[in-house]
This record gives structure tokens, C-alpha cells and sequence, in this order.
């Protein structure tokens, strides 16, 4: 089940990817980099994010809520860094890597929290059976 909503991420990703190569010509160089960074780094941390997840629904409680903690303070803290970075240090807009990577990650949480409900749906079916 983790493998299709890798899939669904990684599409969409490319989707995202792919309406920035139609738009291109239209978008600033700066704009167009900001779009492509902040895409890609909500791509990682959903990939990071429903991979630790999946590691922690077989897991006791403890190692299952420490690898949701572990997942969001690391993208908060990437996310964070990232941005500081863009602003500071590069060319790069740094309002284009913002609302690319907000707009992704809602996108991609909306996601995890399905694939976590079904994963938790299913661990209490079999446990009831």
C-alpha cells in the first residue's frame, strides 16, 4: 500500500513539474527556480514523510508518534532553512519557494493522512478478526 501512495506523490510531483515546462516561458528565471526547489522539497519530505510512517505503523505507539514528530520537525526545520537560505544567500525568489512548498504539502499531507487512516483501519480489522 506504501508503494502506490509513493506513486501518487511522485506523480503529482511530476504533474507540478510539468504544468512549470508549459508556463515556463511566461515565468521570470527566478520564479521558475523558486517553483522547481520548493516543488521538489515537498516532494522529499512527503517520499521521507510516508516512508517513516510506514515504518512506524508496525511499531509500538512510542516508536510510531516519535517518527510522525521526527518527520514534521524535520521538514519545519528543512523547509525553515531552506527558505532562509533562498532569501539570503541566492538569486532565487523566495515567495515562488514558499508557495510551492506550501502548496505541495498540503497537497502531500492530505495524502498522508489517508494513507495513515487506512493503514490504521486495517491494523484494527486484523486485530478484531
Amino acid at each position: 500500500m506504501t508503494g502506490r501512495y509513493l506513486a501518487v506523490v511522485l506523480l503529482l510531483g511530476a504533474a507540478g513539474g510539468l504544468v512549470l515546462a508549459i508556463v515556463r516561458t511566461r515565468l521570470e528565471p527566478e520564479v521558475m527556480q523558486g517553483a522547481l526547489v520548493g516543488g521538489t522539497l515537498a516532494v522529499a519530505g512527503a517520499i521521507a514523510g510516508l516512508l517513516l510512517s510506514a515504518w512506524g505503523f508496525d511499531k509500538g505507539q512510542t516508536q510510531f508518534f516519535g517518527a510522525l514528530l521526527f518527520g514534521i520537525l524535520g521538514r519545519l526545520v528543512v523547509y525553515g532553512a531552506t527558505l532562509i537560505y533562498v532569501a539570503l544567500g541566492t538569486s532565487i525568489d523566495p515567495l515562488a519557494t514558499a508557495v510551492a512548498m506550501l502548496g505541495f504539502h498540503v497537497v502531500f499531507m492530505i495524502l498522508e493522512i489517508h494513507f495513515a487512516l487506512r493503514r490504521l483501519r486495517a491494523g484494527s480489522g486484523r486485530q478484531g478478526a
